[in-house]
């Protein structure tokens, strides 16, 4: 070893530069300084008497008792989704409503209940009328143009990553609603790839670094929706067809599946909760042409099948060969027993539950689009109205117009991806592209371009979501990025008499469909008669001696059949007729 060398530094300073050394100790009190007074101040100081007052610094109290009736308070439960129905009354269906007051309007004690309530009607009558309740207030007003500007901002943005791919986006039905959001690319392959990430992910809002819960189905996932009743509850549709169903509190692995062997022969593309009793079940549609029920509770198989069978020959019967691959589905909560299914071909079935036989069940179909249907929704302001994209357009239907849309917008360059209805503006319904750029349109206020437009993306928008109360949209993009949107208040609450303009609209434009229709098959069934034939009648001929000459041919011939049975008839004298 080396020897050791301590390193140290010198530092030098001159005692006269440390300043006056203090010396410090005990000294009995001395005078340092004395001011005198001023002598010109204390003449002018004057002697008054004390004076005594008094000062309240609190706020007065007073005391008061009063006997006032009891009031006595209970808690009392109501279910108001079924509410005072009967179990056996569907409160969505009308018929078994209408028959159901039916049967209760004939019982001996309806009129007897309706008199009684009579004179506590008429008391709540007068009340009303004595006030005017539905008074217009500054009614003499000119409308003014609101002062807020249509304006779409990107609140947050939840990155994926791996950089995957949004394949499917739902909210949850919570006070503070949380986004579901999954991630894949849609290849379809028989042997899936192993190594690709399955991870999906629950996102707040609030919170952009991290996401709160993970899951992770068995295969990738291609649609995913959460519980209307549990929003820890998450179904999930699986590349491989299967069902994959999750609940966060336990962990991030499925809690059931589905047997590959009950379960669809395609990737999942389309995954809706229906309208039960329980809430649980729910029902899904796949390339493979097939629509499947399903009840959460158990899953080993489907409770209900049917294939979207509609354009087959007549000597075969409906099944998975000649039925269309689905693309999309909608289903609405007022009519529970219908529901439309998008397809890969273009079409857009519209499906009753409720039928007997197969053509029942598929009554009617739109041509929609060339290529797939990529969403389909019914309107909130009708239901007889619903709104598809695919390939460059967006079109609005009616159900009463089998022919054409009623409504089509310009075609986009880029392909449309997804579209969606305002939840509560009546008029508006918002458009994702393949170019990255989100579009919202109002029919009341622009028709032929949309109020909004924002370029959220380089890479493409996949899906659209709004909040169901409207203040938000989820959009998600091809590169993994969930963009949270929030609208300005006059994107967001409809007017005064929105409802009713769109309605007029709405009947304006299937009045029209049905006019053109009609002045169409007009135009083929003329050109149909020019092409065919014309057939030429002989013209009937007035002439008396025309007449005369075959009365008298008519009666010789009636001679000669009777002279031939001469002996069993006698012959009769027709000069006399």
């Amino acid at each position: 070893m080396g020897s050791y060398f301590k390193s140290t530094y010198e530092y030098t300073k001159s005692r006269k530069n440390f300043g006056k050394q203090p010396l410090f100790q005990n000294v009995s009190a001395h005078i340092l300084d004395s001011i005198n007074p001023d002598y010109e101040l204390q003449k002018q100081y004057i002697l008054r008497n004390p004076v005594h007052r008094e000062v309240q610094a609190t706020s007065p109290q007073m005391e008061h008792e009063s006997n006032t009736k009891q009031v006595i308070k209970h808690e009392q439960g109501i279910n108001h989704t079924e509410g005072g129905w009967p179990r056996d009354v569907h409160l969505y269906n009308e018929e078994h409503i209408l028959r159901h007051r039916r049967r209760i309007q004939h019982e001996e004690n309806y009129v007897h209940s309706v008199l009684n309530l009579r004179h506590s009607m008429e008391h709540f009558i007068d009340q009303n009328n004595a006030i005017d309740m539905y008074q217009a207030y500054y009614s003499d007003m000119e409308p003014q143009a609101p002062v807020e500007e249509y304006k779409v901002q990107i609140a947050n943005v939840f990155r994926d990553p791996f950089l995957r791919p949004i394949s499917s986006i739902v909210w949850t039905n919570d006070k503070k609603s949380k986004v579901i959001a999954s991630y894949c690319y849609k290849t379809y392959s028989i042997e899936p790839d192993i190594n690709q990430n399955n991870i999906c992910y629950v996102w707040d809002v609030n919170r952009q670094t991290t996401p709160i819960y993970e899951f992770s189905p068995n295969t990738t996932c291609w649609q995913v929706v959460s519980s209307p009743v549990e929003s820890d509850v998450i179904v999930a549709g699986l590349s491989i067809g299967t069902i994959n169903i999750f609940d966060i509190r336990s962990g991030p692995k499925p809690i059931t599946s589905s047997s590959i062997y009950h379960s669809h022969l395609g990737p999942i593309t389309a995954l809706l909760y229906t309208h039960s009793r329980t809430n649980t079940e729910f029902f899904t549609g796949s390339l493979d042409g097939q629509c499947l029920w399903w009840d959460r509770r158990n899953i080993s198989n489907p409770i209900d099948q049917l294939s979207m069978s509609v354009r087959y020959p007549a000597d075969e019967e409906p099944n998975l060969t000649n039925s269309e691959g689905i693309s999309s589905l909608q289903f609405d909560k007022g009519l529970p027993t219908k529901f439309l299914c998008g397809t890969e071909s273009g079409l857009v079935i519209n499906a009753n539950r409720m039928g007997r036989s197969h053509s029942e069940i598929l009554t009617s179909y739109w041509v929609a689009h060339t290529g797939p249907v990529r969403s389909v929704h019914r309107s909130p302001c009708t239901l007889r109205m619903f709104i598809t994209c695919g390939d460059w357009n967006v079109k609005v239907w009616s159900e009463e117009v089998r022919s054409a849309p009623i409504i089509v917008t310009k075609p986009y360059q880029h392909q449309i991806t997804d579209v969606s209805w305002a939840p509560l503006r009546y008029s508006c319904y918002m458009v994702v592209a393949a170019d990255g750029v989100f579009n919202y349109w109002d029919l009341l206020r622009k028709y032929k371009q949309p109020v909004a437009s924002l370029n959220i993306s380089d890479h493409g928008l996949t899906k659209v979501a709004p909040h169901p109360e409207g203040e938000s949209i989820a959009v998600g993009d091809n590169y993994g990025s969930l963009f949270l949107l929030h609208l300005s208040d006059n994107m967001i609450y409809p007017g005064v008499n929105d409802k009713q303009l769109m309605h007029q609209i709405y009947e304006r434009e299937t009045r029209r469909e049905h006019i053109l229709d009609a002045r169409l098959r007009e135009i083929r069934l003329k050109a149909r008669m020019e092409q065919e034939p014309s057939i030429i009648f002989p013209e009937e001929t007035t002439d008396t001696e025309n007449l005369e000459a075959e009365e008298e041919l008519y009666f010789k011939i009636v001679k000669e059949e009777i002279s031939i049975t001469d002996g069993v008839f006698p012959t009769a004298n027709f000069s006399a007729i």
